[in-house]
């Protein structure tokens, strides 16, 4: 059994990593903090939204963080914790101070390899990280015992992919399905609240009727030129039917494809 348990300070961050532990690649002694380490992003990074599209940066890009969405940067330390030990990923307050939190996780005893750090953005901003930035604390706790069965799974970053369990993400169908899951108007109201969620809807509501003025508008001018040349109007009577009901047909699209109500 181990006697000092509990959090690892400064002093023995470095002496594990001056011994190949902890932190076996891009160790950097001036991220080493009090009683944790700073990790720090890669040239490499996922976009959720765009279906978990790897990108990797060229020198002088920067990670776009877009609002309200999620991104996973991949850390430039390779991790190689000990039987013992674990790691807990922790919030860098310079960084939530303008909306970016990592989403908490932590590293295995036994965890070999680079670490995704799953960012969101929670401000409206759009915000920019560069390569060799800290995104986030690592501390490192030893425990009482080395456990049984040590990480032996994906190792971080090693496959190149990074894991996305798609499977629990409802199809449309699914969503059509379940009866819990209210219209767009009703769910906008949940997250949102009720003044939010009203002006949405008004915006909805706005793009609609402007789209339908717009056809009937294009509809009345058709019927207006047709009865200023009567003869012209006889002769191509085909015509003029045929776009009247193509009107009608697009007047009668717009209004079920605007319609707020989940398809």
């Amino acid at each position: 059994m181990n006697e000092n348990v509990g959090t690892i300070i400064d002093s023995e961050i470095m002496q594990l990593c001056n011994e190949a532990k902890l932190i076996i690649e891009n160790f950097n002694t001036e991220n080493i903090k009090q009683a944790c380490y700073e990790l720090r992003a890669s040239n490499i990074y996922y976009e959720n939204a765009e279906n978990n599209r790897r990108i990797i940066l060229k020198e002088g890009d920067y990670i776009l963080l877009k609002p309200k969405q999620l991104t996973v940067v991949i850390t430039m330390e390779k991790l190689n914790l000990p039987a013992d030990i674990m790691g807990r990923i922790l919030t860098k307050g310079q960084l939530f101070s303008i909306g970016i939190i990592p989403v908490n996780t932590y590293a295995d005893p036994g965890f070999i390899g680079q670490l995704g750090i799953v960012l969101y953005n929670l401000s409206n901003d759009y915000l920019k990280l560069f390569p060799g930035q800290p995104i986030a604390k690592i501390e490192f706790s030893r425990l009482a015992n080395c456990v049984k069965s040590p990480y032996h799974g994906q190792h971080g970053y090693d496959s190149k992919i990074w894991p996305r369990p798609d499977q629990m993400i409802l199809t449309k169908n699914e969503i059509k399905k379940d009866r819990r899951i209210k219209s767009i108007s009703e769910e906008l109201v949940e997250s949102y609240g009720k003044d939010l969620a009203g002006i949405i809807n008004k915006v909805f509501r706005y793009e609609r009727r402007l789209i339908l003025s717009t056809i009937a508008f294009c509809l009345f001018s058709v019927i207006l030129l047709g009865l200023i040349n009567y003869t012209y109007w006889a002769n191509n009577l085909v015509n003029y039917i045929i776009n009247i009901l193509g009107s009608i047909g697009a007047v009668l699209l717009v209004h079920y494809g605007t319609n707020i109500t989940r398809k």
